[in-house]
């Protein structure tokens, strides 16, 4: 089987394909873009290792997406493709909505489609991780913490967006029966 990663090339999913290469044995298939977020480099010494093959598309392509899926036959999909930066949407809001909202639900409908052909173990081991952010649940002031409980907020397109994606991802699990694993990170940093 095989590691699906959407946004592969991007900050946060680099350093996954680079976690996943050094904690498991799995082919890992990377979708990116390569926009402005995505950086090829950052996976280079996977792909040469042969660990990791990149496949440069767009989410919002659904046959293509399906059909890359399909021939994958994932264990998991890690969708973390995503328009980004709170100043990039109040610039330019409706990229934000096409991509997190629209592309994620591209994303579910691909997922959804290879996990009702599936049966048996590899039915009951398949997940889709759709990794978001904190910002779903607005800003904090110069005390306390998010969690799990946390009232969505968003106070921005972007922060707005990830939310709609999160509701989608959750409504495909309640609705549909897809395996669904939520993460809502914040910042991260690093090299």
């Amino acid at each position: 089987m095989t590691w699906l990663v959407t946004g592969g090339a991007g900050f946060i999913g680099s350093a996954l394909c680079h976690y996943l290469a050094r904690e498991t044995d799995q082919k890992i298939v990377v979708v990116d873009k390569l926009t402005y977020a995505g950086n090829r480099a950052s996976l280079e010494s996977l792909e040469t290792e042969g660990r990791l093959d990149l496949i440069e598309a767009d989410i919002m392509d659904a046959p293509r997406m399906a059909h890359i899926v399909k021939e994958t036959a994932p264990e998991a999909i890690f969708h973390l493709a995503a328009e980004t930066h709170v100043d990039r949407s109040i610039d330019g809001p409706a990229a934000f909505v096409a991509t997190n909202v629209a592309g994620t639900c591209t994303m579910l409908e691909a997922a959804r489609a290879f996990h009702d052909g599936l049966e048996g173990p590899q039915k009951a081991a398949f997940r889709f991780i759709h990794v978001s952010t904190d910002e779903v649940f607005g800003s904090l002031g110069d005390e306390g913490a998010f969690r799990e409980t946390t009232p969505y907020a968003p106070s921005s397109p972007y922060s707005a967006s990830k939310a709609g994606a999160d509701h989608l991802a959750r409504a495909w699990h309640h609705t549909y029966g897809l395996p669904v694993i939520v993460s809502n990170c914040s910042n991260n940093y690093g090299p």
